[in-house]
């Protein structure tokens, strides 16, 4: 039976395609048109930004995609329509949208005008296949460059991914990249559809050196550098450790894209003293690692462990002689591997918000839910794995 045909796929398939909830082409496309429409909502009010604007459009007169999935550019768009929306953008929010707006200009004439603006600067032309057919930049440490977005981008590393935490971007090396290559070509080898889905969504890659006391850095991304992730050399070691944890922080990704056409909360402002959800597998708690979570924070964990519950059935029954050759065989034992629990932690997360999110969630939310969760049941449970 071959990863075409056995029973997975119609889940897989679920996964990957609802039009709504998982489609990349769709959500990708909306994210973009998102970020089209912020850039049109500011340039009718500043003829500044207009000019700017019409300097980056491309032959169509369309903002080009590798523009609109610029982290530097979602964030600075992002929070000036979120301060439209409030009823008043200020000086220094004009002047941050038209400094980047600028720079942007000056990448894609340095680079050329299909160049993501951040990307060819910082990743020095080297890329990581993500999925067939999408590359993701993988960025280095702007060592010796005065190129303002190199230095804006490891500005906002420092201050918004780090926090204060000892820890460095890394050098990448050819070993590195090879490490990433492959564990995104074990993801996509047993999970072709979830895979290229996933992938769509990642833009950059990173690989850091965090140092944290008493725990082990894996991967992670934040909201101020969209649609990259940073990986350890930890999680890079072996290709099903990087597929799983490239699958997990792919979620997050897409989770974000989602949520850039789809509202899943009524006001997500209001969550962080909204209810909360219990978190039984995490015995203690602290400021970095509380074990009772806002809604928005259990969704994000949802929506992973629901998908992870394909992961670990795909590596009971689609491993072939061909993929343990290629790829080698998953750990008996890493304890920083989460689908073991997949199937346990995702009803348990999924029914909670249900039975906790009341009028926190929209209609649209609930609807996202309870198709996650029919998802997971849909899943035979696999043994030894």
């Amino acid at each position: 039976m071959s990863v075409r045909d056995d029973d997975l796929v119609p889940v897989e398939r679920a996964l990957a395609s609802h039009p709504e909830f998982s489609d990349a082409p769709t959500i990708t496309l909306k994210a973009a048109e998102f970020y089209r429409f912020a850039v049109d909502l500011l340039s009718e009010r500043s003829a500044t930004v207009a000019g700017l604007a019409d300097a980056i459009r491309d032959e169509t007169g369309e903002i080009p995609v590798a523009v609109t999935e610029d982290p530097l550019v979602r964030v600075v768009l992002d929070e000036a329509v979120s301060r439209l929306e409030q009823g008043f953008l200020d000086e220094s929010a004009w002047t941050e949208v038209v400094t980047l707006l600028r720079l942007v200009a000056e990448a894609l004439d340095a680079h050329g005008a299909t160049a993501a603006p951040t990307g060819a600067g910082i990743s020095k032309g080297r890329t990581v296949r993500v999925a067939p057919g999408r590359d993701a930049w993988l960025c280095g440490t702007g060592a010796g460059s005065t190129a303002a977005l190199d230095r804006t981008f490891l500005g906002t590393f420092e201050r918004d991914f780090l926090r204060g935490v000892p820890g460095d971007l890394l050098e990448p090396t050819d070993e590195h990249a090879r490490r990433l290559d492959e564990g995104f070509a074990a993801l996509n080898a047993l999970l072709p559809e979830l895979g290229a889905s996933v992938g769509a969504h990642y833009v950059g890659v990173g690989m850091v050196d965090v140092r944290t006391e008493g725990e082990t850095f894996l991967a992670g991304n934040v909201g101020r550098i969209p649609a990259v992730v940073f990986f350890s050399p930890n999680r890079t070691a072996r290709p099903w450790r990087l597929a799983e944890t490239a699958l997990h922080e792919g979620l997050h990704l897409k989770l974000f894209d989602i949520q850039r056409s789809a509202s899943l909360f009524t006001a997500p402002e209001r969550l962080a003293d909204g209810p909360k959800i219990k978190v039984p597998w995490l015995k203690w708690a602290s400021m970095v690692a509380p074990n009772a979570w806002a809604l928005d924070r259990a969704l994000g964990a949802f929506h992973v462990y629901a998908h992870l519950v394909l992961f670990r059935a795909a590596l009971r029954t689609r491993l072939t002689p061909g993929l343990r050759e290629r790829f080698g065989d998953p750990e008996p034992s890493d304890p920083p591997s989460l689908y073991r629990f997949g199937t346990e932690r995702a009803r348990y997360l999924g029914e909670e918000i249900l039975a906790r999110g009341g009028d926190e969630l929209t209609a649209h939310g609930r609807e996202f839910v309870s198709w996650l969760l029919a998802t997971v049941d849909a899943v035979k449970e696999p043994t030894g794995v």
